[in-house]
């Protein structure tokens, strides 16, 4: 058989295709080229994150994609988080750029509050972000061979 022709078994001759077999022969090259440019786009940070696991259990963000790079704002802020002087639409995370699939660096946003509860300083310091296979996003401030006690972050999507 000879790709694009139709073979007639009575007549064993081979006929070229009508216009609708021509068309759908198109169609069914395309399809998979379009599955892949789709889960190719794909980008697993985007969408609502919840934290969990610490002090700050609750506080919720909505991580964007802004240019080449994303970043997240805070949509809800529980625990500890509050008392330390965060507040809704506060940039949590920016600059996060992807390392490799599913490890991504950026900033987080660190507040230090005085005696009195007044934002005494504010700065992005660098971390690290993986997706875990169980969906668990992991935040830490160090990289993992540098971890002191209390510097990671779990996060599940919630939306």
């Amino acid at each position: 058989m000879y790709y694009g022709y139709n073979y007639n078994i009575e007549s064993e001759s081979y006929s070229e295709p009508n216009k609708e077999e021509e068309i759908m022969r198109k169609i069914w090259l395309i399809i998979p080229i379009l599955l892949l440019v789709i889960g190719c786009g794909e980008e697993p940070l985007v969408g609502n994150w919840e934290r969990f696991g610490d002090d700050a259990e609750g506080t919720i963000v909505q991580v964007e994609k802004v240019g080449k790079t994303h970043h997240s704002k805070l949509l809800k802020v529980s625990g500890i988080l509050k008392e330390l002087g965060f507040a809704e639409r506060d940039i949590k995370w920016r600059d996060i750029e992807r390392v490799r699939p599913n490890k991504w660096k950026g900033k987080d946003l660190i507040k230090i509050v005085d005696a009195s509860g007044k934002i005494a300083s504010v700065e992005y310091k660098d971390v690290y972000f993986t997706l875990l296979p169980d969906g668990t996003l992991e935040v830490r401030k160090f990289a993992k061979e540098e971890e002191i006690v209390g510097t990671v972050q779990k996060w599940r999507r919630i939306q």
